[in-house]
């Protein structure tokens, strides 16, 4: 017979040839938590073997099953499974009532962790002078702003393997390598660079609807934290405890004294070293930490690592009537009145199909370089300060929805200029840009042409001799 000590009860008892941990702890009066009548159903039954384990039979059948789907470590088994071969040294974790309540897996529609250790690479990022916009700006412009934000860099931080663990105020804290991913320092450079990237590209949007100067700053250090799930029953959420969150919010936040925007810790420059190009360095002591530590200020990924990341393939082109042209896309994929936004280094350009005839321009007005059209088109409720979007004109002419101008798509003349202002010349809702009436811009056009079955637009200027 096997012999069994659990703990914290310190009792001792027998288990024998064939039977359950489970079984043979309640025929020794042992108060163990078992939900769904030991059918490996639940977790409730999960122990934690502190000596032993090797020599315990692997997991098959149900409890392979339920470990996997939530993610239970080679420590943890379920009692109801278990049939001990040898002595074990054990830790009952459902003790109580309340304990019962959260290990449950029944009727919980997303599954718990226990705690897992984990080497994870912790992203921080909050936006820089927050106080100061804050005060300057209604609750609800507040709100606007930083869900704007907060809605692009969502999408980039998941599409680049990265957890959202928390906002918090204008704070974001994300996870890279929860699942044990080997890239996953590289992965939070990259989303972190894009972030950055993305924040330069709504800068004149913020500027030109609130007059506030908008950047964030980013932090990232990896090490070793605890996967966990914290909160109360039933809204609970995965998120990692460790000392590796403390000092990355404090990288985060030295941005600022380095004048920096993006700042990574040692343990991270040592993964991406040969894939990043590293504009500068400083030595700093982290508030709570006795050692100076070197923070490496990284600018962008190399050719090679943005090539192999992104797995952007670079577009074809060719030179032709003085110009450089570039092939978008074949010219069925967009139908009659359809439009699409490509995103460029410098700027998003719409392409737009009326008819046999396509026309491609910048998705800004050319008066305040607000965005003509959203890349992801939403209902922008009654009270919102985004207007719908811009409307097209049967003669291919386009009013813009913010001031309502009209422009030729075609040349970028303007048709008629701003209707929509104020009779002295400011803008409702943004009467803190005085005066706005006179800034007078042609729309930018770039040419577009159709070749082959696809559709070719040309970015520069043409070559003069």
């Amino acid at each position: 017979m096997a012999k069994i000590l659990s703990l914290p009860d310190d009792v001792s008892f027998e288990v024998a040839a064939g039977e359950t941990l489970l079984e043979a702890a309640l025929r020794a009066d042992l108060p163990m938590a078992h939900a769904c009548g030991g059918r490996a159903k639940c977790s409730t039954c999960r122990v934690w073997v502190l000596d032993g384990l090797e020599s315990c039979p692997a997991r098959t059948g149900d409890e392979a099953v339920l470990a996997e789907k939530l993610r239970l470590t080679e420590e943890v088994r379920l009692a109801c499974q278990l049939r001990p071969v040898a002595d074990i040294r054990l830790r009952r974790l459902v003790l109580d009532d309340l304990d019962l309540a959260m290990s449950s897996q029944l009727d919980r529609s997303v599954a718990t962790q226990s705690g897992q250790a984990r080497d994870i690479v912790v992203f921080f990022s909050d936006v820089a002078g927050f106080t100061s916009i804050s005060e300057a700006l209604s609750p609800y412009d507040v709100m606007y702003l930083l869900n704007r934000y907060f809605a692009q860099a969502g999408q980039i931080i998941e599409a680049n393997g990265g957890y959202i663990d928390k906002f918090v105020g204008d704070g974001l804290m994300a996870i890279f390598g929860i699942d044990d991913q080997p890239d996953a320092s590289i992965r939070a450079v990259n989303a972190a660079l894009q972030t950055l990237d993305a924040v330069d590209r709504m800068k004149p949007f913020f500027s030109s609807m609130y007059d506030v100067d908008f950047d964030i700053r980013i932090g990232l250090h990896r090490g070793e934290a605890v996967i966990c799930s914290l909160g109360s029953i039933g809204h609970e959420r995965l998120t990692a405890i460790g000392d590796v969150v403390n000092v990355a919010s404090r990288i985060e936040n030295a941005n600022k004294e380095a004048g920096a925007r993006f700042l990574i810790s040692e343990a991270v420059h040592l993964e991406v070293e040969a894939s990043v190009e590293t504009a500068d360095y400083v030595r700093v002591r982290l508030p709570g930490t006795s050692e100076r530590m070197t923070l490496y200020e990284i600018s962008r990924l190399t050719p090679e690592a943005d090539a192999a990341l992104n797995d952007v393939e670079p577009r074809e082109s060719m030179r032709f009537a003085g110009r450089e042209w570039v092939r978008v896309f074949g010219d069925d994929e967009l139908g009659d009145g359809e439009r699409r936004i490509l995103e460029f280094d410098d700027c998003y350009v719409v392409v737009l199909r009326r008819a046999d005839t396509f026309v491609a321009f910048n998705n800004a007005c050319p008066h305040l370089r607000l965005p003509l059209f959203e890349r992801q088109e939403t209902s922008a409720g009654d009270d919102s300060p985004v207007p719908a979007a811009s409307s097209l004109t049967d003669d291919l002419g386009i009013i813009c929805r913010w001031h309502q101008s009209c422009f030729d798509l075609q040349t970028g003349e303007i048709r008629s200029w701003c209707e929509a202002l104020n009779a002295d010349g400011t803008s409702a809702g943004m009467e803190h840009l005085g005066d706005i009436s006179k800034n007078r811009t042609l729309l930018q056009v770039f040419p577009c042409r159709v070749q082959d079955g696809f559709v070719w637009i040309s970015l520069d200027k043409p070559a003069t001799s």
